[in-house]
């Protein structure tokens, strides 16, 4: 009777054992859950603000072609190259000649009102492009030095803290070079 007695101690300290075990795995499949539920959350906070920077870009664009389209001198000037521009849009054009029409090769040639577009915004590109290059200096050098440290065989938290960036940043970095 005194044996039985120890058995069944034993075996339900094995049995709190295995609990706590699975309690402890559990904990941790919930603790992954939640990083990638934050993953998620910052990967569409991320397509948002794209989406939101396309969706302004296109925006100005609209913009800058109603304006060039409010400076062209006359309606019949506009309307003859917008017809023009349609004419070259096709695949084969037909030019009539009195004599004859003549087949001829399509030319991609942009509507002048989105030519002129273009160029206001070359212009202004190419005053912006000196800062853009420096920010994109500036990136790769980061995106570098996490990559060099990450490969010396440090931590994301102590490279996360030598960049004063957060871990998830550094985790997201490491992913896309990976």
């Amino acid at each position: 009777m005194f044996f039985l007695i120890i058995i069944l101690i034993i075996s339900q300290l094995i049995s709190f054992y295995l609990i706590i075990l699975l309690n402890a795995k559990i904990a941790k499949f919930k603790d992954l859950e939640v990083r990638q539920e934050q993953l998620i959350r910052e990967m569409d906070d991320a397509i948002s603000v794209y989406l939101i920077e396309m969706r302004e870009e296109n925006d100005r664009l609209i913009k800058e072609l109603s304006k060039v389209n409010q400076e062209e001198p006359s309606s019949k000037n506009s309307n003859f190259e917008m017809k023009e521009s349609l004419e070259h849009s096709n695949s084969i054009d037909i030019i009539s000649t009195p004599s004859k029409d003549v087949l001829v090769q399509p030319k991609t040639i942009l509507p002048n009102i989105a030519k002129k577009a273009y160029q206001q915004q070359k212009n202004i590109d190419s005053t912006h492009q000196k800062e853009t290059i420096k920010q994109d200096t500036i990136a790769d050098t980061f995106e570098n030095k996490v990559l060099e440290l990450y490969k010396t065989g440090k931590t994301i938290e102590e490279i996360a803290k030598e960049t004063n960036k957060g871990k998830t940043e550094i985790e997201l970095l490491l992913k896309f070079h990976s």
